[in-house]
């Protein structure tokens, strides 16, 4: 509860996404989102923290547990492709989950959260959590196709500012 004179504070937007068959197909980023689109896309959209669900974080894990050191951030940067342009500020504002297989557990969802996953209805459905997904698909919630080109994904990005803007 506020007291009073004290500012409220809008929650942080956050987007949870994946990097494979989501923004990256066959290690190569999809065409809509490379050059930076991506990044561009996120930043207007009003993102100020990532969350990276990827299951490339087993290779990092395994680079760990045999002794790297592993730069996992600037390795999950490489992995896009493209999808981003600037290396300081996706460094400053990624966090990775620690088990990609249970992602859908590291949702805040008492924040502004946003989940672009091509397989978010199964991950969803992993922590039983269908109903959260059938309500949300369409909206906080993007299953682009591993095929697209990518588009649907800067509409959704544009859109969640509308809706940003319509919840506040």
């Amino acid at each position: 509860m506020r007291t009073r004179g004290e500012r409220w504070q809008q929650p942080m937007k956050t987007l949870y996404f994946d990097v494979n068959r989501t923004i990256v197909l066959n290690y190569v980023c999809k065409p809509a989102l490379a050059g930076g689109i991506f990044e561009d896309g996120i930043r207007g959209a009003g993102f100020h923290r990532l969350v990276c669900v990827s299951n490339v974080q087993h290779t990092i894990q395994f680079l760990e547990e045999i002794g790297q050191a592993p730069d996992s951030l600037g390795i999950m940067f490489d992995m896009c492709w493209g999808a981003f342009r600037d290396r300081d500020w996706f460094g400053q504002v990624t966090t990775i989950v620690a088990e990609p297989e249970h992602r859908a557990r590291y949702i805040d969802f008492t924040g502004d959260w946003w989940y672009l996953d091509d397989l978010a209805r199964d991950y969803f459905e992993r922590e039983r959590f269908s109903q959260l997904y059938e309500a949300n698909n369409g909206g906080r919630i993007l299953a682009p196709l591993a095929e697209s080109d990518g588009t649907e994904i800067l509409r959704w990005l544009r859109a969640s500012v509308s809706a940003a803007c319509s919840n506040a």
